[in-house]
């Protein structure tokens, strides 16, 4: 058995991010708010799903602005997906 060291991988490294890039070429990003939605993408085919607080639409229609993910809504999509997972963090007011 050949053992692989991650290490790279996990730190960011070049390789990781051109390869992600490469993974989500010609595929959908789907921007969702909870797992079921997640669920529901990566059954359609999403390459990827973005964990939003609230879609872009609805908070340019609201007037609002674009907060963080509370991090117990994107552990419950990391769990039941077994696509990448993007989200949004904001350090700072």
């Amino acid at each position: 058995m050949v053992r692989t060291d991650f290490t790279q991988l996990r730190n960011g490294s070049e390789l990781l991010k051109r390869g992600f890039a490469r993974m989500q070429q010609g595929g959908v990003i789907m921007d969702v708010v909870d797992p079921d939605q997640a669920a529901v993408a990566e059954d359609a085919g999403a390459v990827a799903v973005m964990a939003l607080e609230r879609v872009p639409a609805d908070i340019r229609r609201d007037g609002g602005v674009a907060r963080m993910s509370h991090p117990d809504m994107i552990q419950g999509i990391l769990d039941c997906t077994s696509i990448p997972v993007m989200a949004k963090a904001r350090i700072g007011h």
